[in-house]
């Protein structure tokens, strides 16, 4: 009920609006209806016909003259059905008047369709009103012009009559229902934003067409660091700084309409990470995106911190073979750039165990493990290939700068022993492969080779000694 009290107030509004408009359109006219009305006295000879329609006119003038006057003070709908009444029965009054003179009543039709269409009002109300004006209008035409009216005549106008009533009730139904598609829609848009601004996350409606932010929520103020002052520099760009990657997402967002669980660098905090989902909808009337957002640095974090305990050694603390493995397919797989991998192997680990203990032999794998990590630069890499034997890899290095590292390396080993930390020699042997862009060669070829070559080390340093 009340939506219905809600459409006729609407409804009486728009046709106020409408009849106002007309009102000052044939008040600014009327002085042309004047004039026409004089030169027809001046050269017709029958003043039986112009009098009239000088009536008519005039008529019409103090009629809207007065509706302008009155329209706020009397009741709106009261005065808009007698303005519409008043206007068809001029209509017909017009016609009855022409056809005395000419035989013709098209201003009556032409009054009907333009009150059914440009004013459509109630359809009962307006049935009723075209009615009367018909039934006195023809009655007129019997009585004045008993032989005048043909059965196809009547027929014609009647059936104007008919055709008049159906495109005032399509209009009229039209108007409702368009009123209640606007209803909806701001319902909708009533209710998408009470939960837009009750959603716990931080959510922003983007505007598709000018790529600016439309609504954001409290949540998003707080994680963005939005505000009435800084929201005109936030854009669709700032989540997307690269213009490859907005494109590809907006594309896949026309094939999917949504998109869930991309995970992305918070560009305000660039440490931060979130997870976005997008959905495209309609808000407005205009192509907008919705964006989601969670807060995922935490678990982030977690995932990292759980991938360094899956590719680090527990007792050294550098890379385990997998993660090192892995480290040279990946270098292989690249294979723009030589490298070196150099085997390193422990001096002597056997001889600690034995006379020392295991303990103290894991404290030998220690500390060559830490004076390798202390020698290496930020591009090279160390790995733990198991028991006493590790590997480094020296990318975009050759043979000669492997020998320069590994003679830094054997310095600082030397140092560590002449502080006498403890109480056996902290040595190890080291063999070089080098890798040249186009080998063929696998990672377990290149390893293996690289273990000869400190196997052949290893023994030249035992002949020296006996030497």
């Amino acid at each position: 009920m009340k939506q219905i009290n809600d459409f006729d107030t609407h409804h009486q509004s728009l046709l106020s609006q409408r009849i106002k408009l007309s009102s000052i359109t044939l008040l600014a006219c009327y002085p042309l209806f004047l004039i026409a009305d004089i030169s027809l006295y001046r050269s017709l000879d029958n003043p039986d016909y112009v009098l009239p329609l000088a009536l008519v006119h005039l008529t019409g003038m103090l009629m809207s003259a007065c509706y302008l006057l009155f329209f706020k003070s009397v009741h709106s709908r009261f005065l808009s059905v007698c303005y519409i009444g008043l206007y068809i029965a001029q209509g017909a009054f017009s016609s009855f008047n022409s056809f005395q003179q000419e035989g013709n009543m098209y201003a009556y039709l032409i009054i009907l369709l333009a009150c059914a269409s440009l004013l459509p009002i109630r359809p009962i109300i307006y049935a009723i009103l075209a009615g009367i004006a018909h039934i006195m209008m023809l009655g007129g035409l019997f009585y004045f012009n008993p032989g005048a009216v043909s059965l196809i005549m009547l027929i014609n106008f009647t059936g104007g009559l008919v055709v008049s009533v159906v495109i005032n009730l399509s209009f009229y139904h039209y108007l409702r229902k368009d009123y209640s598609s606007q209803i909806q829609l701001e319902e909708e848009k009533r209710n998408f934003k009470s939960l837009f601004f009750a959603n716990p996350q931080p959510v922003v409606l983007i505007d598709l067409d000018t790529e600016n932010i439309t609504l954001y929520n409290k949540q998003a103020g707080h994680f963005f660091g939005i505000n009435t002052h800084t929201v005109s520099s936030f854009s669709l760009t700032s989540f997307f700084p690269e213009k490859k990657e907005l494109v590809s997402l907006l594309g896949q967002l026309k094939n999917e309409v949504k998109i869930e669980n991309y995970i992305t660098h918070n560009l305000v905090h660039h440490a931060n990470w979130m997870m976005l989902n997008f959905e495209l909808l309609s808000y407005n009337k205009k192509d907008a995106l919705l964006i989601s957002v969670t807060d995922v640095t935490r678990f982030k974090r977690i995932e990292k911190e759980l991938q360094e305990h899956a590719s680090r050694d527990v007792l050294t603390g550098v890379f385990n073979r997998r993660a090192g493995i892995q480290y040279i397919e990946n270098l292989l797989q690249q294979g723009k750039h030589p490298f070196c991998l150099c085997f390193v192997d422990v001096n002597n680990l056997k001889r600690v165990n034995d006379e020392h203990g295991h303990n103290e032999g894991d404290q030998l794998i220690q500390l060559i493990a830490s004076t390798i990590t202390l020698t290496l630069t930020e591009d090279e890499y160390l790995f733990r290939h198991g028991g006493d034997e590790f590997i480094i890899l020296l990318p975009q290095k050759v043979h000669s700068q492997a020998e320069e590292f590994l003679d830094k390396l054997q310095e600082n080993l030397t140092r560590l022993n002449d502080s006498k930390i403890k109480a056996y020699p902290i040595a190890a042997s080291f063999g070089i492969h080098d890798y040249a862009p186009g080998s063929t060669l696998t990672v377990t070829e290149m390893i293996e080779i690289a273990d000869q070559e400190m196997y052949k080390s290893k023994q030249r340093q035992q002949e020296a000694q006996f030497q």
